[in-house]
């Protein structure tokens, strides 16, 4: 074989060696890059998972209009997402096309992502289900969308209580520290000084009675800050109840005119404590508008399936 030949053949194995190891260059950055994505997507659910929002679930095909689910993310693992429905799931929605809607609150704000998922597993209760899903191979970013913001039920609500916090003292720690409430409201009352007129997971809107003028009091307004009582019941049959304390920072507020004119404020937690019946130590929570406060964002769930059920 003439060296003419010889050096033929280890140019092509020298072109060959070149163009596999520029495949598996390829290759290993399709991959780094595809392990970057799946530990964003699933930095993005731990932060959700954190922030106690709640995911919103459609079924896709002929029921996907119209009906829905509200769900909290529990488990996240490379190959499942486990979400706690507080609902009956029935075992047809195994190997269904689900459409995941959830809001993470970042640096830069909220914002609002969709991704697309399979049903793998159902493990139902009555009232209460797990959903084994596919986790996100893409998110989308999607408009925003009315994340749950109930009215509670009134005969949930047995009291609502406000006080003025001052900002220069600390907050109290037991409740022989709190003095007679400026405003409060207990059920079966004909006249309700404060009602609760909305709540979501971070915080809630209350509704006082203003007198004729309407003039709101100095003390609550935007900005100022509120302690909190609210005892509910989120049973069926409202037999046991929940003594929920919280700070609150009043972020909006408008007053609407009429024969009764009231005010509405928008609130938002800061701190929050549960409270056993009994109990006179308030053992406090601090939280923020990014992050919902767990028995409250179950409450919501709790009533939003009721309500929705009602439809």
């Amino acid at each position: 074989m003439k060296a003419q030949e010889y050096f033929l053949i280890i140019l092509g194995i020298v072109v060959l060696l070149g163009i596999a190891l520029t495949f598996l260059r390829k290759k290993h950055q399709i991959q780094k890059l595809a392990a970057r994505r799946r530990t964003i997507l699933i930095d993005l659910l731990r932060k959700a998972q954190e922030q106690n929002e709640i995911f919103n679930i459609k079924l896709l095909g002929e029921e996907g209009g119209k009906y829905g689910l509200s769900a909290l993310l529990l488990k996240i693992n490379d190959h499942q997402l486990e979400m706690e429905v507080l609902e009956y799931v029935p075992m047809e929605w195994v190997d269904t096309n689900i459409d995941v809607y959830f809001r993470v609150t970042l640096q830069e704000g909220p914002i609002f992502y969709k991704f697309r998922a399979v049903v793998q597993k159902v493990r139902a209760q009555s009232q209460r289900s797990h959903l084994f899903v596919t986790p996100p191979q893409d998110l989308e970013v999607g408009q925003k969308r009315n994340f749950i913001r109930v009215r509670p039920p009134q005969e949930s609500v047995r009291a609502v209580a406000v006080w003025y916090l001052d900002p220069t003292r600390p907050i109290p720690r037991t409740t022989a520290e709190v003095g007679p409430p400026l405003f409060h409201y207990r059920y079966g009352m004909d006249a309700a000084p404060v009602v609760l007129e909305n709540i979501s997971s971070t915080g809630f809107a209350l509704r006082f009675a203003l007198s004729v003028p309407a003039e709101p009091p100095e003390h609550l307004a935007k900005g100022s800050q509120l302690l909190c009582l609210v005892i509910y019941s989120a049973d069926e049959h409202n037999e046991q109840f929940n003594l929920f304390w919280s700070t609150n920072e009043i972020v909006n507020s408008r007053v609407e005119e009429g024969e009764n004119p009231t005010l509405v404020l928008g609130t938002m937690f800061t701190n929050w404590a549960m409270l056993g019946q009994g109990k006179t130590e308030i053992h406090w929570f601090h939280t923020s508008p990014t992050r919902g406060v767990m028995p409250i964002t179950q409450w919501v769930m709790q009533i939003d399936r009721k309500q929705r059920l009602l439809m």
